[in-house]
């Protein structure tokens, strides 16, 4: 629970969203409102997620499930890989 009250990200969505309410509270009802409200809604959905996945990744590092630095070399050998098939490559000239 911690990490989601502390995270500069979520307080920054719940401060925007009670903005939001002020700013309900003195404006017309209409379709833009609701846009609004829903823009709001996935923001802040899509922020605990984004939480939620950072963590998900720290424990994985933490318990030796996932390394970060496996990517880099992987991409390192896949261009390895390719610089050694175009070397190989036979070109026909006429």
């Amino acid at each position: 629970m911690r990490k989601y009250l502390l995270n500069t990200s979520v307080l920054g969505s719940i401060f925007s969203g009670w903005s939001l309410f002020q700013a309900t509270r003195d404006s017309r009802r209409d379709w833009r409102l609701l846009l609004l409200w829903l823009g709001w809604l996935s923001s802040v959905a899509l922020t605990f997620g984004v939480v939620a996945q950072d963590a998900e990744t720290k424990r994985q590092i933490a318990a030796g499930e996932y390394d970060p630095d496996d990517d880099e070399r992987s991409k390192a050998e896949k261009k390895a890989e390719k610089k050694a098939a175009k070397s190989r490559k036979v070109t026909l000239s006429i």
